[in-house]
């Protein structure tokens, strides 16, 4: 007979083999790569801004949208400082835009809500597209795509091994007041699929061992972190997924919470190595 914990695993992993697909293809040339990472950072940053909307922010969740699409391939062509150009730019245009609305429409808002606001649209705004946009420098690197290749391998193995022991044999809870279905046996797991994930970065970018194994380690607390702080978010709001596009996953930002984080990690730890 099927049970609760068996019946959504087989659309979970069907979408997970399908997105692995899709993610392998745009390997094949950095103009793919960040074309996908464009449409799912527009997604996960609409997807935050509509969920801040309905918790009470006032957050312009196409403009964020936009943003979201904008910045990685602003990073991609033009480097690092027309990305952090484009995301001042952004941020100004969200402030201009907010306060244009207030004085057209002459809605009520007390200055403590108006700021609350602001603060809402640029916290999304720099949350997503702008740590995902890191993606696009990575690849940019020297050996980027195997760059890429480790990250994402790296990331994956730590959810997955995490989510398997979690699901199957977890029963030691981790913080059940942020994540009621984060173990200490999945954590265990996700050791392990760091480290498993720290060696094969460490072979596709020809890295130390060791190199290897600090990468996998400092993925494992990036991963760990961002996951932690998305179901913070949905718990403060008292969502259940930030969408439903993605079936057994929930939206593209559930998808995506662990990489947040971890790709600006990724990117700092490729210049210790070249």
């Amino acid at each position: 007979m099927e049970t609760s914990k068996t019946k959504t695993l087989g659309p979970r992993l069907a979408v997970g083999f399908g997105l692995g697909g899709i993610f392998l293809l745009s390997l094949f040339s950095p103009f793919l790569f960040v074309g996908l990472l464009s449409v799912a950072t527009a997604a996960a940053s609409f997807e935050l801004a509509s969920v801040l909307k309905r918790g009470g922010w006032h957050v312009p969740k196409y403009l964020v949208g936009l943003a979201g699409f904008v910045l990685p391939w602003t990073a991609f062509f033009f480097g690092p400082i027309a990305q952090w150009l484009t995301v001042l730019i952004a941020s100004a245009t969200m402030v201009i835009w907010r306060t244009a609305y207030l004085l057209v429409t002459k809605e009520r808002r007390t200055l403590k809500q108006t700021l609350r606001d602001f603060g809402a649209s640029n916290w999304a705004l720099f949350y997503v597209p702008l740590l995902l946009s890191f993606g696009s420098l990575l690849i940019n690197r020297p050996n980027g795509t195997a760059w890429i290749f480790g990250l994402v391998i790296t990331v994956v193995s730590i959810d997955t091994f995490g989510y398997l022991v979690g699901r199957f044999f977890g029963k030691t809870k981790l913080s059940p007041l942020i994540s009621p279905k984060k173990t200490w046996e999945g954590l265990f797991a996700s050791i392990l699929g760091g480290l498993f994930g720290g060696l094969i970065t460490a072979l596709v970018t020809g890295a130390s061992i060791w190199f290897g194994l600090l990468f996998g380690a400092a993925l494992l607390v990036s991963s760990v972190m961002g996951d932690l702080s998305e179901s913070l978010i949905k718990r403060d709001l008292e969502v259940k997924d930030m969408g439903d596009i993605l079936p057994g996953h929930g939206g593209m930002m559930d998808r995506l919470d662990s990489l947040l984080p971890s790709t600006f990690i990724a990117y700092l730890l490729s210049h210790v190595l070249f």
